[in-house]
């Protein structure tokens, strides 16, 4: 990779932590400025940080391994929903492995993976961060225990304090050493190192897989009405609603943030057998999603089968409409009233605080945190509601053995770190966000 294809530093961070991306946002610039200062040089190599720089339609899972494996510095903003997150663990282990191969070569140890404690940890910190200089006196005790986002918040001058000594980190080792780089990584075979940091995961969390369908138009079948075609491709698939045009795409990005909930998905395009589709993933205890662009649902073939669903009884499926406030097509109040007929039923709970399932309007900043409320709230009333699987005739069982201690009550439950809560979450221009 040319130089001025190499980014000067990655950044590593999870989602849940800043759904709004206010906070990671102000880091990630103030550190760019601060590294500016300090004479490096970011103009040609260009830092990482996956919402500025994923290309239209790319393949995000691709383009991280890619850019992980160029990257000249790693910085990863550590927090218990960090060492919870799948990919913040496998970019945090594909780097390191770069860092270990170059003391194999060289007998030097760089200083290239710069753990950020940017939430405190519950418990004690994995030995996989504490291993790297993740702390020192100057960054100050307030740093240690309410961690940099808080700082950020509340705290200029030792947020300050902070900021600059991770920015000489980060530009003495971008900036003194070439660590190997690695063609083309597949994230997708890297192991993360922080799952079996049980003590750290949320409560009750499991893994489970999310069905997504997309209801919408495309570049060469724009929906009725609609002349405005940078917000689609080739297929459905590649709709990407906000403007100027986001990327990855909203099916990618909503990929992405059930990911860092910890679950799997499929894709798949709204089609006249959606109803049938939505009884087979609530018969495998599956979540489902619908992301609908509003124009595509005026007419066929989206409407019939939206329509059949609005009048159908679907606990585990949610409803998310985004919309970009610049789109001025798409203000029209009638876009939206027909928008209503299709959703006659669901639409007297669209944006409801307490029933998350159904949203309409969402905007760009406020996507990801939507969708994993959608995705929470469906998950835990498959929890409450699953039908048990009857499991295969066979020999009866041998009888258990007696107990010989009484059964002890189950310990209370602590929070919930990323259960939904009862406040309303910040609203959009509409709320209808």
């Amino acid at each position: 990779m040319p130089l001025e294809r190499e980014s000067y530093f990655f950044l590593s961070y999870a989602r849940r932590d800043d759904r709004d991306d206010v906070f990671v946002s102000r880091f990630y610039s103030d550190l760019v400025a601060e590294l500016d200062r300090l004479g490096a040089d970011c103009s040609r190599q260009r830092p990482f940080r996956d919402v500025e720089r994923l290309a239209l339609g790319a393949d995000w899972e691709r383009t991280l391994g890619r850019e992980v494996g160029h990257c000249r510095a790693l910085v990863a903003l550590c927090s218990p929903a960090y060492v919870h997150s799948l990919y913040c663990g496998k970019e945090w282990a594909a780097f390191r492995a770069r860092v270990e191969d170059y003391r194999a070569q060289t007998d030097i140890d760089v200083p290239a993976l710069i753990p950020v404690v940017w939430a405190p940890m519950r418990g004690a910190v994995p030995e996989e961060i504490t291993r790297y200089q993740y702390f020192e006196p100057e960054l100050g005790d307030e740093y240690l225990e309410q961690g940099l986002m808080s700082l950020l918040r509340g705290d200029p001058v030792a947020y300050r304090r902070a900021l600059q000594l991770v920015a000489r980190r980060v530009h003495y080792a971008a900036g003194l050493f070439r660590l190997p780089t690695v063609g083309d990584l597949d994230l997708s075979a890297v192991r993360s190192p922080f799952p079996a940091q049980g003590t750290l995961k949320p409560a009750e969390r499991s893994t489970g897989h999310v069905r997504l369908f997309v209801a919408a138009g495309a570049a060469g079948a724009l929906p009725v009405g609609r002349r405005r075609n940078e917000y689609y491709g080739r297929s459905p698939l590649d709709w990407t609603p906000y403007h100027p045009p986001a990327n990855p795409t909203v099916a990618h990005r909503a990929q992405r943030v059930i990911l860092d909930e910890d679950y799997t998905s499929s894709l798949e395009v709204v089609g006249d057998d959606l109803g049938s589709k939505l009884d087979e993933a609530m018969h495998d205890n599956q979540p489902s999603v619908l992301l609908v662009d509003a124009w595509a649902a005026r007419g066929e073939p989206y409407r019939s089968p939206l329509s059949d669903y609005d009048q159908q009884n679907h606990p585990l499926t949610g409803v998310l409409v985004p919309h970009h406030e610049t789109d001025d097509e798409s203000g029209d109040d009638g876009l939206w009233e027909d928008l209503r007929q299709v959703f006659r039923r669901n639409w007297m709970r669209r944006n409801d605080p307490y029933d998350r399932l159904f949203q309409v309007r969402v905007d760009k900043e406020h996507f990801d945190h939507r969708l994993a409320e959608m995705v929470i709230v469906a998950q835990s009333r498959l929890m409450e509601n699953a039908v048990p699987r009857r499991l295969p005739a066979g020999p009866p069982a041998p009888p258990m053995p007696g107990l010989s201690v009484p059964a002890q009550p189950p310990p209370p439950r602590g929070d919930h770190a990323d259960a939904p809560r009862r406040p309303p979450p910040p609203k959009g221009p509409d709320d209808d966000d």
